[in-house]
């Protein structure tokens, strides 16, 4: 059962990082998942028309800091340790969709696997780990 959902993610990034809007939305929310789209806009292009490799980079981040704040909860100040991607194909210029689903929570790391597919197309794998903050001292 996931900590924070869709609404509650959307409300803690709205006050802390308000632009988040403009580069992707939350799609869908499963057991140990979480869908997102990066509409297609112009400027994600780069030469040969095709989504840049940074874009979805960014992409697969911004799924896995979702996904550990919904299965971890309000941690934000979590942060990238890891990523590793691999760009399968030439994704087209039209809405990236990225699922991301988590291989492991721990106390102090979250590691999540993330899939982006531009049309039917899978074009990019990513293995995404989040360092979590220390827990509160009681």
């Amino acid at each position: 059962m996931p900590k924070m959902t869709i609404p509650e993610i959307e409300a803690l990034m709205d006050q802390g990082f308000p632009e988040w809007r403009s580069f992707s939305q939350m799609i869908a929310q499963g057991e140990r998942t979480l869908t997102l789209k990066m509409p297609f806009r112009k400027q994600l292009l780069r030469a040969g028309g095709t989504i840049s490799g940074p874009a979805m980079m960014a992409l697969a981040d911004t799924a896995a800091y979702f996904l550990t704040l919904a299965e971890a909860g309000p941690v934000a100040s979590a942060a990238t340790a890891n990523l590793d991607i691999h760009f399968l194909a030439r994704p087209q210029p039209v809405d990236v969709i990225a699922t991301a689903r988590m291989l492991r929570l721990g106390r102090r790391l979250s590691v999540a696997a993330v899939d982006l597919h531009s049309g039917d197309d899978l074009v990019a794998h990513a293995t995404v780990t989040y360092a979590l903050p220390p827990a509160p001292k009681a």
